[in-house]
């Protein structure tokens, strides 16, 4: 009976709290209706007692006021009053509904009076006023750093030290200018930057410049199709990376250099033309296809062939490009009802170091046998494609040999033009009737060749011929570049399927040059010396020339040339 009397004491006691709380809750609800509540402020702004429209001014003047101090180095900034955008509602909202929630741990706190403090609600993204202020900053407080470079110097390889940088984490002092904001706070924040390392340590020091040293003399070949790209010393060492550690070269110089043949290889589609007017072809584009070079397999073909280069004893190492192709929509094969359906041959030369009249008859012969359609079946004489070589045609006067001797005479430099057909008509693996050797050799014909690859001509006792003993027509395009002093020709035809071999070419019996030849000439003014024939050494070289189709030999000959010593000849001046 006790036990149960003092059971309804406790329970009537506790119900007397929680009816003496509730009423309490009740008439603080009453009394602060339509205002905050005691202890509420906002980012440090008290708003307890106000209602929303009082608070929202005191809290614009204070917001409006605001700024937020910014330091580096001992440099100052402020954020503009527009710096960010505050959501005034929804700030006071959240404050608004402390004590009005509906929560127990509200009504605790209010009861104790418990202080609490509420952020300011910001709007998402970055206001324009505080980009300007970040690039302000930015333009200040960093420092770009230096990358090293590595000098090749003859043979020799010097690395620069590089200097480090300073950057600015713009993200990192956004996502502390807002945490400011937030709170109002009056501290000063430290522009935070991080350091762009490029100071290189001794040890990393000596693995680049080991590195490079490894790439001294040796070459990088690029290959697409006939394109032949060389990179030696100085390219090779541009692509290495300068960190120092396991990476051995710099992707991004190496995808700017790929970049770059993008843009000199990269090509649309062509498509094919064809016209010809009694036997002579007044227009012709072959179909071709369009290439993209692939930046990504380029590159990372390009690094292994670097890699190799640097692990390796080898002095040369080839990179094919990769590309796409795209065929044409108008094929060779749709347009053209003569056999000619593809390249069967072609051939190159260089002649550097030629006079001027000497590069405008190359020019001139080779307009002169571009186009040239030849039948099946039909014997082609080198000398009557370019037709009479004198003035009168157009032709100037250039060195040629005549007589022993290197004289002026029209139409210097046709030798370039059949030499490059000869070289041509191998490739194509045609049938070689004609072909004369030059008396000595011609430093322009071993430019890209060993000596005996050459054809002379000279009307009409010397001629360079051969046969088209294929089963449809062959075109003849010329394709001379006077900027580059390269000459190219290409033969079109149908491939019957014959493959060409030429050897390396032999040379041996070599003989010392003559001596210098002076000669008095009294057309030049006294005093003055003029060099009319240049020094070359004696040689015998031969190759052989061999074309096979279906396992039988259709053609097998030895080309041989003997080259006689030649003297350099100087005329003196005698006259008034």
């Amino acid at each position: 009976m006790e036990k149960i009397k003092n059971g309804n004491i406790i329970g009537f006691f506790v119900l007397g709290l929680l009816m003496g709380l509730i009423l309490l809750i009740g008439m603080a609800r009453l009394s602060w209706h339509t205002k905050f509540y005691p202890g509420v402020s906002v980012a440090g702004v008290e708003v307890a007692g106000l209602t929303r429209e009082q608070a929202k001014v005191r809290l614009s003047e204070v917001i409006d006021n605001y700024r937020l101090r910014l330091t580096f180095n001992g440099s100052r900034w402020e954020t503009p009053g527009g710096a960010v955008v505050v959501e005034m509602d929804d700030t006071l909202n959240q404050a608004y509904h402390y004590g009005r929630r509906l929560k127990i741990e509200d009504y605790l706190l209010l009861l104790i009076n418990k202080k609490i403090d509420y952020p300011l609600v910001l709007s998402e993204g970055q206001t324009n006023d505080l980009s300007l202020l970040i690039n302000e900053i930015a333009s200040v407080v960093e420092i770009p750093p230096v990358e090293p470079v590595i000098e090749v110097v003859g043979k020799k390889i010097r690395v620069i030290e590089g200097t480090d940088g300073t950057l600015l984490d713009g993200a990192l002092l956004n996502q502390k200018i807002v945490e400011g904001y937030r709170e109002l706070k009056s501290a000063p924040i430290a522009i935070p930057t991080s350091t762009i390392s490029k100071h290189l340590t001794t040890e990393k020091l000596a693995v680049i410049t080991s590195r490079a040293e490894t790439l001294v003399d040796k070459e990088l070949v690029l290959r697409l199709d006939d394109e032949r790209i060389r990179l030696e010393t100085k390219g090779l060492v541009a692509f290495l990376s300068t960190s120092g550690d396991e990476s051995t070269t710099n992707k991004e110089v190496v995808d700017e250099y790929v970049r770059g043949l993008q843009e000199s290889l990269n090509k649309d589609p062509q498509d094919a033309k064809f016209e010809f007017v009694e036997g002579k072809v007044t227009e012709f584009a072959p179909g071709k296809d369009g290439v993209r070079v692939n930046l990504e397999l380029t590159s990372k073909e390009l690094e292994v062939g670097m890699n190799k280069l640097l692990e390796s004893q080898s002095k040369s190492e080839g990179v094919e490009i990769v590309v796409t192709r795209t065929p044409p929509k108008v094929t060779t094969e749709k347009v053209n009802e003569l056999g000619i359906k593809e390249r069967i041959g072609r051939g190159e030369s260089f002649y550097q170091h030629s006079i001027p009249n000497r590069i405008y008859n190359v020019a001139l012969a080779s307009t002169r046998i571009n186009s040239a359609l030849i039948p099946p079946g039909e014997e082609v004489s080198f000398n009557k494609m370019v037709g009479e070589v004198s003035g009168a045609t157009g032709y100037r006067p250039a060195y040629i040999i005549s007589g022993g001797r290197t004289v002026l005479g029209d139409g210097g430099g046709l030798c370039q033009v059949s030499t490059t057909m000869f070289r041509a008509a191998m490739s194509a693996g045609l049938p070689i009737l004609e072909r004369w050797g030059h008396a000595y050799r011609v430093s322009y014909y071993e430019l890209n060749s060993r000596p005996g690859v050459d054809a002379t001509v000279i009307a009409p006792s010397k001629d360079f011929r051969f046969k088209n003993d294929t089963p449809g027509h062959i075109l003849i395009q010329t394709i001379n570049d006077p900027k580059a002093l390269h000459l190219v020709i290409e033969i079109y035809g149908t491939s019957d399927g014959r493959v060409t071999s030429i050897s390396e070419p032999k040379v041996w019996g070599n003989t010392p040059p003559l001596p210098t030849i002076y000669q008095d000439d009294p057309t030049l003014p006294a005093g003055t010396m003029k060099q009319v024939d240049w020094a070359a050494p004696g040689a015998k070289a031969s190759f052989e020339y061999k074309v096979a189709r279906n396992g039988e030999t259709i053609q097998d000959k030895t080309f041989s040339t003997t080259y006689r010593p030649w003297a350099s000849v100087f005329l003196r001046g005698t006259g008034q």
